[in-house]
């Protein structure tokens, strides 16, 4: 059995994959594939290629954009709505230390880089945990069964110091009866199951495979093309072109001295100390110096690069164009612009959601989950002024309470876990409104 292969749709964009990672992994990880990113000049040795690729830079504008996108949303911490007893658990949601914030995040960025990854609902002797899966590590899917791709450290049994990082295989599937079951594979001289576990819920089999599994919108393995990619292969493009500009000006840059009508054997030396005699008055000296169009063209290139890379990534958080433009023109924009965003933090808050709703049922917990992420991706604040004209409006009656409330809700005045409702009910029951 062959637990390594890979399915066709993974083996068919795994490049894509490749580009989208080294790229967001930044400038060590794009240089370490050498001429995978970057092709040797013509006539280049070695110690010429290495020079060449140390000279470009890589602007990391995909690492950027991605970070920027996670804090736009996570500017608001998520509100989680779950019985007490699944609330304990968001503190360490990873069983490894990780709380269910920076797992959220974890989350989001790898549906905006990849748009591609899964869930596993696992559980300790003590409690149910969750643990990340990239969409590298999805290798194999069929009806009934995921293949997942993991590392473990292998000790060297003669020198407990000494190991190593080597991989394994996590298996989901069912057996003839139907039951879920994990095998975990590894390599000698062959693959062979190393261990082989029934998970239970309350002392029962399960008969699905806790895994969810996020694709796009949808809760599948089929890959999708990455928002993404056209980011990286800028960022790839603009790498070759720095590349190249910095090539050129390395040689450009050196004063290069010339002379003329003297004997091609003779040794000349340059310094404050030194002197040339020129045999003739036919005789010339003086420095090579750089001129035309050549560089312009690659720095304009650049320039060119970074803009392609600015509308395709940074436009998510772009502040309102500058100018006078429509209020219809300014709504349709910044709604094109945040969709594929929305669009991502819907996804993760069902994917999460659904994850949760499983670690509660396995426990026997009742009562509904329910996780909200942020999805006003722009700092919208209530400044005081504002504050000030909202509050008269309220006091005239040109607003009703509940406006009023709504709009300060809106200009996150009130507590993002708080609701109008709410807020309506606190203000009925304290005593110093009513003085």
């Amino acid at each position: 059995m062959g637990i390594e292969n890979k399915h066709p749709y993974y083996t068919e964009v795994s490049d894509q994959w490749s580009r989208i990672r080294d790229s967001y992994n930044g400038s060590d990880a794009i240089k370490y594939k050498g001429e995978t990113y970057l092709p040797k000049l013509s006539g280049q040795d070695k110690d010429q290629y290495d020079a060449y690729k140390l000279r470009a830079m890589y602007y990391n504008g995909i690492e950027r954009t991605v970070k920027g996108l996670i804090g736009a949303v996570m500017r608001i911490e998520p509100i989680v709505e779950a019985p007490e007893k699944v609330q304990a658990w968001l503190t360490d949601i990873t069983g490894t230390g990780i709380p269910l914030n920076d797992f959220i995040s974890y989350v989001i960025s790898e549906q905006l880089l990849m748009g591609r990854q899964g869930i596993l609902i696992d559980r300790t002797d003590d409690r149910p945990y969750l643990t990340g899966y990239c969409t590298e590590q999805i290798t194999n899917w069929l009806e009934d069964t995921i293949v997942l791709q993991e590392t473990y450290r292998k000790v060297d049994p003669k020198d407990k110091y000494k190991s190593e990082y080597s991989i394994q295989y996590r298996e989901l599937t069912k057996d003839e009866d139907g039951k879920y079951v994990v095998r975990i594979w590894r390599d000698n001289k062959g693959w062979f199951i190393w261990q082989e576990i029934y998970p239970t819920e309350r002392g029962q089999a399960l008969e699905g495979i806790p895994f969810v599994a996020m694709s796009g919108d949808g809760f599948n393995l089929e890959p999708v093309t990455s928002s993404m990619l056209a980011l990286a292969d800028t960022g790839i493009s603009l790498y070759r072109t720095s590349a190249d500009l910095e090539h050129g000006r390395h040689f450009t840059a050196l004063p290069t001295p010339y002379v003329t009508g003297i004997d091609s054997d003779a040794e000349l030396r340059i310094g404050a100390g030194e002197a040339w005699i020129l045999p003739d008055s036919s005789s010339s000296a003086g420095y090579l110096e750089f001129s035309g169009q050549g560089l312009q063209a690659l720095e304009k290139a650049m320039e060119e690069k970074r803009s392609m890379m600015a509308s395709l990534g940074a436009q998510l958080l772009q502040s309102q164009k500058s100018g006078v433009e429509a209020a219809d023109a300014i709504r349709l924009r910044q709604n094109a612009e945040a969709s594929t965003l929305v669009s991502t933090v819907k996804s993760v808050e069902r994917a999460v959601t659904h994850a949760l709703q499983v670690m509660a049922d396995w426990e026997g917990i009742q009562g509904d989950i329910k996780i909200t992420l942020n999805t006003d991706f722009v700092d919208t604040k209530m400044d005081s002024t504002d504050m000030v004209s909202l509050m008269g409006a309220w006091q005239s009656g040109a607003i009703s309470h509940d406006t009023f409330l709504w709009n300060m809700k809106r200009g996150e005045i009130l507590p993002p876990e708080t609701s109008v409702e709410d807020e309506k009910g606190l203000i009925d029951v304290d005593p110093m409104l009513d003085a």
